[in-house]
């Protein structure tokens, strides 16, 4: 190999070398390209609200703390919801005034009210405009008593799909005594 062929190739090498070594800027770390951050687009997802009451409703007086009380309902015919309140207070002695009881059953589509939507006064239910229908009961100690309504044909007011997502209940208040 010819040297004058090795001596370009040294002296080229060498002045390769020394340009980076004679630079005037000078090396420091802490002013290094800041990172950027790409955004990455995420799906929006908007999420549905969800209804305040998703359970059957139980609202009892304070008053009313003897007697055992249950809600549920059953359907039956066509867009035809029987609500039921069983009043219990077989516990109770044999003897003793009865409980005078007011039940407002009710029933509801979920698109037929806002979603922030949980009764908890009769007057609540009334102002809806949803099915109801208020049965009185007298419960006297070591007794049973059951209360109904079939919704929405026992209403004056609203109408009922059982066909789509609905919720029924009763607010239970105690309006006096009897002998």
């Amino acid at each position: 190999m010819d040297t004058r062929i090795i001596i370009i190739a040294v002296l080229l090498g060498a002045g390769i070398f020394l340009a980076g070594c004679t630079s005037t800027q000078s090396y420091n770390p802490d002013t290094t390209a800041p990172v950027t951050e790409t955004a990455t687009p995420t799906a929006s997802v908007t999420a549905m609200p969800t209804y305040a009451v998703t359970e059957p409703v139980r609202v009892i007086g304070d008053d009313i703390t003897s007697i055992k009380i249950t809600v549920d309902a059953s359907e039956t015919g066509t867009n035809t919801l029987n609500v039921f309140v069983h009043y219990d207070s077989s516990t109770l002695p044999s003897t003793g005034t009865g409980s005078e009881l007011m039940a407002t059953l009710f029933a509801y589509n979920y698109a037929d009210v806002p979603y922030g939507f949980d009764p908890k006064t009769s007057d609540d239910v009334i102002n809806a405009g949803i099915p109801y229908k208020r049965v009185a009961s007298v419960v006297y100690p070591n007794n049973k008593v059951n209360a109904g309504a079939e919704l929405p044909t026992d209403s004056v007011q609203g109408s009922l799909n059982i066909a789509k997502p609905y919720n029924y209940g009763a607010i239970i208040e105690k309006t006096g005594t009897r002998q």
